[in-house]
């Protein structure tokens, strides 16, 4: 168990405002049911009336009860989040993989046309007018790559403007485009 990532994702949670909304409206719910429409219910009298004599005879009762019906709610939205997000952490590293990643990433369609692209890609392609498959793979690297439909086998290509080689890995997705990985060779 991480301490560290725990602290960090409750932290962030106690500085997310929906937390404290959510725990304001459902303590409220739970007050004004626990507190008005209980006792109604048992009576048919004057819930306010009743709310009122129990907190002149133990006001610090009174008071605990209608703290605990707002603490409940923030205590276990901040337990629920956090779990959540602890659980589904390699998830949330996956799906941001490609932005943390240095080398380039992207989806492209069977045209070669670009489809998602991660941050440092975006800029890569920028500096060099990259818009397709091909102008980084050239033509017979993405047709290698299109005809590899099992993802099994790797290319290198090299990338003429910016005087550098890769290592190319590619994976076929469902809806007919392929992730392209590429490792930059040193040297």
């Amino acid at each position: 168990m991480d301490i560290g990532l725990i602290l960090r994702l409750i932290s962030e949670k106690l500085r997310d405002r929906t937390t404290y909304v959510l725990a304001l409206i459902v303590g409220t719910l739970i007050n004004l049911y626990g507190q008005l429409l209980v006792p109604w219910f048992r009576d048919g009298g004057n819930s306010f009336l009743v709310f009122a004599e129990e907190f002149a005879e133990r006001p610090g009762l009174s008071l605990f009860s209608v703290f605990l019906a707002y603490a409940f709610p923030f205590c276990v939205g901040i337990y629920s989040a956090v779990a959540a997000r602890y659980k589904n952490r390699r998830i949330e590293s996956i799906a941001d993989f490609p932005e943390r990643k240095p080398d380039p990433v992207f989806r492209a369609n069977l045209d070669g046309s670009l489809v998602e692209l991660g941050a440092n890609t975006r800029k890569l392609f920028e500096t060099y007018n990259v818009d397709s498959a091909q102008k980084i793979l050239g033509e017979e690297g993405w047709n290698m790559v299109k005809a590899d439909e099992s993802g099994q086998h790797h290319l290198t290509v090299r990338f003429e403007p910016e005087g550098a080689q890769y290592i190319v890995r590619h994976s076929p997705t469902t809806n007919n485009q392929i992730n392209v990985y590429l490792t930059r060779l040193p040297g």
